[in-house]
């Protein structure tokens, strides 16, 4: 029966039974579907064969047929051989025995099919109904593909399937995962939930959570950590009895990737644990903390390291634990907006969503570029296998001193990268020794008239389409509406970001090592320009950094300054040929007069009027203990006040209480926190490193660890090399003592990189005569309507 579905597309993949390409999703009606097509082939691109190689590669049983193209290749156009063989996973072989150049050789077999047939994030399916015979899939329906095409994108419910295993812990090995006791999950559609558990004989648990994931045919799995302990658990038990983790949506097994993460075709494995690290970065990351901040409500209460006792005790409440576990998991997955954030990024680059999570950003840039080259028949080149990177130089840093600045003028150039691109036509396709745009490293491109770069091209629709999408949301008829176009908008921003990034490593399959370094030193000659011609006209420029400006406004009323800074933003743009956007009004500015420090007190926009910027000091560190991060939070509050003495009496009695281990200190707040890799991977004298001590003391008591995970430890004794540590588990009482003198030292250095400042100042009557310049307050506006201070803890702020 001939049918026609709309999709968006979860993931893709291809079997090697037959070689189908496989295209999995879910409907706007809330279905499941496998759409199979048949008949693409495997294909590379060798430049300018002879005839030896053709003949060999004629007579082999895997040749299909070949095309000859012509393409651009290294500047210059080539004939070029392409050679078509029937199965995907040959390609490698034929890569690394051909003699001459191959192209086109490493792409993704499902990628050149979405690539080549230019889909997008959501399509069309027409096709024949297969369901009945195709019986391995676990969808609603099984399309045989005749007809696929692009459609306007929309976003739908997944299906999403949370599960925790608890299992006995191998105190000689725990590698060596004991047996599984329960399996406990959590399923969410749309607006329908159901939790359950499975346990009872091991081998029966194995097989019957197969069979969840086969009948629930869940769009993603998830879990908190499973990447590296549950999904390896359940592989590694399965293993013992013979038994295949057939979770795929075909029938298939998931891969492990780079000992990392999972994958498996039609569905999305994605662990909360690595979404809460990216996009929180909190200072804990066990599941019971994430679940007191962001739902405030933790984990039961289970002696996990002891659970055999406490399953033969209580095996009701371990159950319970276990479901829990997985239902905080789930509600902290959606939460985070985990989904929504994949498909505006779907959307974006073309990808499906499980490539647009687990394949890296490389891809999305491949995604667009790759098809535009497709189009005006240049050459697609392999990427380099060798990661050594050459050292480019950063971006430029002005600063005049240290001091308090009054109505400060920020000043933030819109996509600062991708606009250099587009200004000095940087591409691959415009990289020529003849060129007329001069770099300052001296690499010339081809001007805009003689030839427009594809990457300038190609970012500057990216930035037409932002511009667009940015005005509908304006326009906004709801606020759904709004946050769906904002979404998109951000996403497209970090796609045109992504662009400099893969161009400036050494990696990727377009670039040359030069090309990076002609941006950003493009990027530094303008931010020097910019600088130069607001001095000269009688502002002083007291910060510059990257893509941003911070400008004495020389006003005393807020709204001069807010007139000041639209007319220099309107100005600057005009003349310069560069958007550089109004961002905000500062007042007062703290700069440290280092790199990248300052802090400020932020009155225009409306809605960020009160906010304290900072940037540079331990506030935005989750390697530095919380005391030290509210201290320097509190010290600098007192700056932005103009109360250098009240900073200064502050510290003096902070650092005091913290020498003499004052009761009223929660320990808690003398945590540090730093993510742990894998062992082997330090090339230091690990011994040395107070985390990875930290973590092996862990990994003693039985306490899982993973690399990659962030471990907690408090200092006992900083006296010693290496110092001593204790480890801190969130929740648990600590029952070692801290070093106090270690913490006061710490709290004294950090606060005082702030007081210093001033103090130095005061003694040699510099910019700053006396206390009472900095007591007085600059407005009229009373104390006790200063504006609020927003928590700059990621966590807290997150969902403000």
């Amino acid at each position: 029966m001939q049918m026609q579905v709309d999709i968006r597309i979860v993931s893709a993949s291809y079997r090697q039974s037959d070689v189908a390409v496989e295209i999995f999703g879910r409907s706007r009606e809330g279905k499941s579907v496998s759409a199979l097509f048949f008949g693409f082939k495997p294909y590379f691109d060798v430049v300018e064969p002879d005839n030896e190689y053709l003949s060999s590669i004629r007579n082999d049983d895997e040749y299909v047929k070949e095309e000859d193209k012509v393409l651009w290749v290294h500047g210059s156009m080539h004939n070029v051989k392409r050679i078509y063989i029937r199965s995907p996973w040959k390609v490698p072989e034929y890569r690394r025995r051909c003699p001459f150049e191959v192209l086109a050789a490493d792409i993704p077999f499902h990628h050149r099919f979405i690539y080549d047939f230019d889909l997008g994030a959501c399509v069309r399916i027409t096709g024949e109904d297969i369901s009945g015979t195709e019986g391995n899939f676990t969808t609603d329906l099984v399309l045989k593909i005749d007809k696929i095409e692009n459609i306007p994108d929309f976003n739908v419910n997944l299906k999403v399937l949370s599960f925790d295993v608890e299992n006995e812990i191998n105190r000689e090995n725990v590698e060596d995962y004991g047996k599984i006791l329960v399996i406990g999950y959590s399923i969410m559609f749309g607006d329908i939930q159901k939790k359950g558990e499975i346990h009872g004989d091991e081998k029966e648990i194995l097989y019957r959570f197969i069979d969840l994931i086969r009948a629930e045919d869940p769009d993603v799995i998830t879990g908190y950590n499973i990447d590296g302990y549950d999904m390896l658990v359940i592989q590694r038990r399965m293993e013992q009895y013979g038994i295949h983790l057939n979770l795929g949506r075909d029938g298939s097994v998931p891969r492990r990737i780079m000992d990392q993460f999972w994958r498996v075709h039609g569905r999305l494995i994605s662990d909360t644990w690595w979404n809460v690290k990216k996009i929180l970065h909190p200072k804990h990351e066990s599941l019971d903390y994430i679940a007191m901040k962001l739902l405030g409500e933790g984990k039961d209460s289970i002696d996990r390291l002891n659970i055999e006792a406490e399953w033969q005790k209580r095996q009701d409440e371990v159950i319970s634990y276990c479901i829990k576990d997985a239902d905080l998991t789930l509600r902290i997955f959606e939460k985070l907006r985990v989904l929504e954030r994949l498909m505006f990024m779907s959307t974006v680059t073309k990808l499906p969503l499980d490539d647009v999570a687990n394949a890296g950003t490389s891809n999305y840039v491949d995604s667009i570029l790759i098809r535009a080259a497709d189009r005006e028949n240049i050459g697609v080149p392999m990427n380099a296998h060798n990661l050594k990177e050459d050292e480019i130089q950063g971006g430029y840093v002005h600063t005049i001193g240290a001091g308090l600045y009054s109505n400060v003028i920020v000043l933030d150039f819109k996509s600062m990268y991708p606009s250099m691109i587009i200004k000095y036509n940087v591409c691959f396709t415009t990289l020529d020794p003849k060129g007329e745009i001069v770099s300052p490293t001296g690499i010339r491109f081809l001007s805009p008239e003689k030839k427009k770069g594809l990457i300038p091209r190609i970012l500057q629709e990216l930035m037409a389409d932002r511009d667009d999408v940015k005005k509908r949301m304006k326009e906004a008829k709801s606020e759904d509406e709004r946050l769906f176009y904002d979404g998109i908008q951000n996403a497209i921003k970090v796609l045109m970001n992504t662009f400099y990034g893969v161009l400036a490593s050494s990696f990727y399959r377009f670039t040359d090592p030069k090309i990076g370094s002609a941006i950003t030193a493009f990027a530094r000659e303008t931010i020097k320009h910019i600088i130069d011609v607001l001095e000269s006209s009688g502002h002083r420029v007291i910060y510059g950094d990257t893509d941003s400006v911070f400008v004495e406004s020389g006003d005393v009323r807020q709204e001069d300054a807010i007139k000041t800074g639209k007319e220099l933003s309107q100005k600057l743009s005009e003349e310069e040929g560069l958007t550089l956007d109004f961002q905000m009004v500062l007042d007062p500015f703290f700069s440290h007069g280092a790199k990248k420090r300052y802090a400020g007190k932020c009155v225009y926009p409306e809605d960020m009027k009160g906010e304290i910027i900072i940037k540079g000091y331990e506030v935005r560190r989750t390697d530095s203990f919380d005391l030290q991060s509210t201290a320097l939070s509190k010290v600098i509050d007192f700056i932005l006040d103009r109360d250098v003495q009240g900073a200064i009496n502050y510290a003096d009695d902070l650092v005091k209480k913290v020498r003499n281990g004052d009761p009223s200190i929660d320990i808690e707040s003398l945590v540090i926190s730093r993510t742990v890799k894998d062992f082997s991977s330090y090339k230091a004298n690990t011994d040395s490193l107070a985390n990875i001590r930290a973590a092996r003391k862990l990994i003693e008591r039985g306490e899982t660890f993973v690399p990659g995970m962030k471990v907690s430890w408090i200092v006992t004794n900083g006296k010693k090399t290496p110092q001593e540590v204790e480890p801190y588990i969130y929740g648990s009482k600590l029952e070692s003592k801290p070093d106090w003198d270690y913490y006061a030292k710490r709290l004294s250095e950090t606060l005082n990189r702030v007081i210093d400042v001033f103090r130095k100042d005061m003694v040699q009557g510099n910019r700053i005569s006396s206390l009472d310049s900095f007591s007085s307050k600059k407005t009229e506006e009373p104390a006790k309507n200063k504006p609020e201070k927003r928590n700059t803890s990621t966590l807290d702020s997150f969902f403000s």
